[in-house]
């Protein structure tokens, strides 16, 4: 709870992409409302999980979401956003956590039963010898998790489930909430069909193309660092793909019963990032802790949006972060969070962001190159309507 000019506000988080925001977006908007007083959503940047850029730019989907009634929009960092549902769900309930004043997680499923989801959650896959053996005959994890309880569970239950698993491990006070998902509503996927788009995988193609030759003709770049790749992908990369082909169809080809299209997208924009197991590791729940625990000199959030009668909730916000990559956001960062390795300032007064920052920031200037629009992520301020 959340105490602001001696009230008590119960605060509501959300978790999304608004690829695009559509009418499931505003219902589930309008139930959190219902729980709370302030609603605080984690959104995607310009990439999207499904190893996708966005078909709309972070900015005008923040803007979106504050015109619908969110008060805070902060993004779920690019190592999150390009990974599966488990570490996807992770990076956002952590960030929920790690702000201390959130009450409520609320989300939409299929199933709809928060007791249902919860008995799922609580499965220990590690130790599930059916489910484990379903993965190794090559079913995905999905469908795994669907055959081991006998009830096929749409992305939404998966994710719900991830959500309240990550709640447990992170030990959260937040309490998960789901609300039924309607079935008269166009879903995002149908909405994407009828999209003009100005940016797809396939804009990537020459860039991913160069990373893979630079992998084969370099000794010293060792494809085994970027995350999610393994050794079984990483031989099918080098030995099946020429640089004839397409993101898209390259992607396609290395598609198997075990390798779902979107991880190998994910697999496909991590080594154009050159995102490496490392860095995930930095802020992984590799010691079931929460991320800060971990590694609290590296971690940042960083804020989209606030709209402007919400904006005393910033003051609130106790872990670092930053409202946009500009000089003066640097500075605001380095007087604020002294300690902090994200910038570093050096002798000359150049701001010097650290290397995972620098991964973020060359992934969304590369998204506005390809998608036409003259800027850069270093021109941009947090929104506020």
């Amino acid at each position: 709870m959340l105490k602001i000019d001696d009230k008590n506000h119960k605060v509501v988080g959300i978790i999304m992409e608004c690829n695009p925001f559509h009418n499931g977006h505003k219902r589930l908007i309008r139930s959190a409302k219902q729980y709370g007083d302030i609603v605080v959503a984690i959104m995607s940047g310009n990439y999207v999980q499904r190893g996708e850029p966005a078909i709309y730019d972070k900015y005008k989907r923040t803007k979106q979401l504050l015109s619908h009634g969110v008060d805070l929009v902060i993004e779920l960092p690019l190592i999150y956003t390009l990974s599966s549902a488990n570490l996807f769900a992770f990076g956002a309930v952590s960030i929920l956590d790690e702000l201390k004043f959130i009450d409520y997680l609320i989300f939409g499923s299929k199933i709809a039963d928060i007791s249902k989801l919860t008995e799922i959650a609580n499965l220990d896959i590690d130790d599930n010898i059916e489910i484990k053996t379903l993965l190794k005959d090559g079913n995905s994890y999905p469908i795994a998790l669907s055959k081991a309880i006998n009830k096929k569970l749409s992305g939404n239950d998966i994710l719900g489930v991830e959500y309240i698993r990550a709640i447990s491990k992170l030990h959260s006070k937040i309490i998960p909430i789901t609300i039924k998902r309607k079935s008269d509503l166009k879903t995002a996927t149908e909405l994407r069909k009828n999209i003009s788009k100005k940016i797809t995988c396939d804009s990537f193609s020459d860039i991913l193309n160069y990373k893979l030759l630079q992998y084969r003709i370099n000794s010293n770049l060792e494809l085994n660092d970027i995350y999610l790749l393994n050794s079984d992908v990483k031989n099918s990369i080098l030995n099946t793909l020429n640089s004839n082909l397409s993101f898209t169809k390259s992607a396609k080809k290395l598609n198997t019963k075990n390798r779902t299209l979107a991880n190998i997208k994910r697999i496909f924009f991590n080594i154009i990032f050159d995102i490496q197991k490392k860095d995930i590791y930095k802020v992984s729940d590799k010691a079931k802790a929460s991320i800060t625990k971990l590694d609290n000199k590296s971690f940042f959030i960083r804020i989209l949006g606030v709209k402007k009668s919400s904006a005393h909730i910033l003051k609130h916000i106790k872990i670092p972060y930053l409202t946009g990559y500009t000089i003066s956001a640097y500075k605001t960062f380095i007087s604020k969070y002294k300690s902090s390795k994200v910038i570093k300032c050096n002798k000359k007064g150049e701001y010097i962001p650290s290397p995972l920052l620098k991964k973020y920031i060359f992934a969304d200037d590369l998204y506005y190159l390809l998608s036409g629009n003259k800027t850069n992520e270093s021109l941009f301020k947090f929104t506020t309507i």
